[in-house]
């Protein structure tokens, strides 16, 4: 057989060889980091911006203890629906403007104050999440871990506690797709009850819990979400004439005072 020719192939010197080498390396790093980091990577060079604190810098915010834990003394009433009861700080109920909407109670007062209440059903977050049941359940466990998920409370508050700096190139793929999931679940929260102002802890007798928004502030509502062993309450309050002009005392005397009773009619006690 004659000899083949190889001028076509290329001419591998020394130097030539150390570089494709070098080259293949990097190629390999790139591909292992992708593979095992991809995850990450893409919410810090795509979708960081969304979600990294630039857009809503809410997200960096995480629960902290109350530092005005007083109660308001002022003269005012008791009231009771869905099978909870609690004291306001007011005496002025507007009777023709207190109704039930949908599953909101609304609570109006002449001085332009009001309190929407809700009692949502018992692990409503969890529930909701894809793959509850069987193996999906166990699935999920893994994914958030079992603590995460033992129910709303514990559920909202790692979301809560959860910040954009959770996650970086480095995170693993696993560890940055359950951080994304959880701010996404910050997000939902924060934004839904105006939290932007802060986000604080909250512990009653019979409940333990967050409010979102700083009475310092002004904001336009601040909302209490307080989860307990036989159920949820969820208050919303308000102030149209003055924004923000219901005091942390105020707001201490509701949500410190509302206990489960046994009777599920809503009815106001004079």
């Amino acid at each position: 057989m004659g000899a083949i020719n190889r001028g076509w192939l290329p001419h591998f010197t020394p130097r030539r060889r150390r570089i494709l080498t070098w080259c293949a390396i990097v190629f390999g790093v790139v591909f292992i980091y992708l593979y095992v980091f991809g995850v990450s990577a893409w919410f810090v060079i795509i979708k960081g911006r969304n979600l990294s604190g630039k857009d809503d810098p809410s997200l960096w915010k995480t629960p902290v203890a109350l530092k005005d834990l007083s109660i308001s003394s002022a003269p005012g009433r008791k009231l009771s629906y869905f099978g909870y009861e609690f004291e306001v700080p007011w005496d002025d109920v507007d009777e023709q403007k207190t109704r039930l909407v949908g599953k909101w109670q609304l609570i109006s007062f002449h001085s332009g104050k009001s309190i929407v209440f809700y009692t949502p059903p018992p692990n409503e977050v969890v529930n909701g999440v894809p793959g509850k049941n069987g193996v999906d359940r166990r699935a999920l466990a893994r994914f958030y871990g079992d603590e995460t998920i033992q129910s709303d409370y514990t559920f909202i508050r790692a979301a809560l506690e959860t910040t954009p700096g959770d996650i970086g190139l480095l995170t693993p793929r696993g560890a940055a797709a359950r951080t994304i999931m959880l701010l996404l679940m910050k997000s939902i929260q924060v934004g839904a009850n105006d939290g932007e102002s802060g986000i604080f802890l909250i512990q009653t007798k019979d409940f333990h819990g967050f409010q979102y928004g700083n009475s310092a502030n002004r904001p336009p509502s601040i909302a209490a979400d307080l989860f307990g062993n036989k159920g949820r309450t969820h208050f919303v309050f308000r102030d149209k004439r003055c924004a923000g002009g219901i005091s942390q005392p105020e707001i201490n005397r509701v949500i410190q005072s509302v206990r489960p009773v046994h009777q599920q009619a809503s009815s106001v006690d004079h």
